[in-house]
């Protein structure tokens, strides 16, 4: 009986040998596991809020976007740069920074916002710092599923979309915006936002689980030029935190 298992044993171990160790994984098993084409991923939409002679601006501005160019993809985080104060400043990225942080005291540049205000870093920061932000909002399961193209018009810009309720709770006060940003050739405004589309924002007020909107920005006046990109966003607004549920790239 020994030499019966001893002889499988050597069978057993020569068989392997000569299949070798690059045992691949069946098709949806291993890493990337769930991962599907169809699967929703969530994105991270990173707000930088900077001004011209800012010193802890020309700290993290390379940095991020240096993530931005090199680390991520659109489909990972979406660099935006607004301008709060000065040169490139709109009355639009005033209000919006305003609406963000009401407290004075709590918009001085840099603000980086991740998403909404959860997990936001005022002041100068590192890499790592910024990176932890980014990978733990990347981790989040994603609650809105967005699609959404544009097309111009004689009158501008008009955007269609759709978004779904990907989770298994009623979501309410939601807003889809978005912004046109450009690179302007210097650090710190590689994605400077030019217009957010705030007036022409649509607002749903509920969405069960599983329940699918159709959405129409028309942005009168926009020429969506070859150097201009744009992200559509849908946020929670009336929470304390407002949540940026989800985002898409758009060129």
């Amino acid at each position: 009986m020994k030499k019966f298992l001893v002889f499988l044993l050597i069978v057993a171990l020569a068989s392997f040998a000569f299949v070798g160790c690059d045992i691949l994984p069946s098709e949806g098993e291993g890493e990337g596991e769930g991962e599907g084409e169809g699967e929703t991923k969530q994105v991270v939409l990173v707000e930088l809020y900077i001004q011209k002679g800012c010193s802890g601006c020309t700290v993290v501005e390379p940095i991020l976007e240096g993530l931005a160019a090199n680390e991520y993809s659109r489909e990972q985080m979406i660099l935006v740069e607004l301008a709060a104060y000065g040169l490139y400043q709109t009355p639009e990225i005033f209000d919006r920074y305003q609406w963000y942080l009401p407290n004075r005291d709590d918009r001085g540049t840099p603000n980086i916002l991740f998403n909404g205000l959860e997990g936001r870093i005022h002041g100068s920061s590192n890499q790592s710092a910024i990176k932890a932000r980014i990978e733990s909002k990347l981790r989040l399961t994603p609650t809105i599923k967005l699609e959404a193209s544009r097309k111009a018009t004689t009158e501008g810009t008009i955007i269609t979309g759709k978004l779904k309720n990907i989770s298994s709770s009623e979501l309410t006060g939601l807003a889809v915006n978005g912004m046109v940003f450009q690179d302007r050739k210097e650090s710190g405004f590689r994605y400077s936002v030019t217009r957010i589309f705030e007036n022409e924002k649509v607002v749903i007020n509920s969405l069960a689980p599983n329940e699918e909107k159709n959405f129409v920005l028309t942005i009168n006046g926009l020429e969506w030029g070859s150097k201009d990109d744009g992200v559509i966003f849908v946020q929670s607004i009336n929470l304390p935190k407002k949540p940026i549920r989800q985002s898409l790239f758009l060129n």
